[in-house]
């Protein structure tokens, strides 16, 4: 990585302290609440896109591509927020997502679930649920909306 480069994904990754409001950090929006999110999802495209726009807002990202490896790094990392595929439709995907969800709310952890994950599958109230095809704009609103609910 050269440089000049390492010194804008610096900058791009700064931090704001809780009940700041939003700051612009090179013309993007910063998160109101420095906040570690968990990735959970079996797309690595997905998990990319994510990871980049929540850096850029000052988030620290930890990913997993298995609601089974996520609960791991749940345990690990103690994230601020889960963001949870919904349609993955693996073998023991929804025991696993109710593993997790159990481990999230033990920890007071708020999940966001995108897509189409049975309601049954998490326990009620666990999760905010974001329908597929979202716009990601709209999704970091609603993840900032969760975080700000949290702190």
């Amino acid at each position: 990585m050269g440089a000049a480069r390492g010194a804008n994904l610096a900058a791009g990754q700064r931090r704001m302290r809780c009940g700041s409001r939003p700051a612009s950090v090179r013309g993007v929006e910063v998160l109101a609440v420095a906040a570690r999110i968990l990735i959970v999802d079996r797309s690595l495209d997905n998990r990319e896109v994510l990871r980049t726009l929540l850096a850029r807002r000052g988030a620290e990202t930890v990913e997993a591509s298995t609601a089974r490896r996520g609960l791991a790094a749940a345990r690990e990392t103690r994230p601020d927020l889960i963001v949870l595929d919904g349609d993955d439709s693996s073998e023991g995907a929804s025991e696993n997502a109710r593993q997790l969800a159990a481990e999230a709310a033990g920890a007071n952890t708020p999940i966001v679930v995108l897509g189409t994950l049975q309601r049954d599958a998490l326990p009620l109230g666990a999760a905010t649920q974001v329908a597929k095809p979202y716009h990601y704009g709209q999704l970091l609103r609603k993840l900032e909306s969760v975080l700000n609910r949290r702190s």
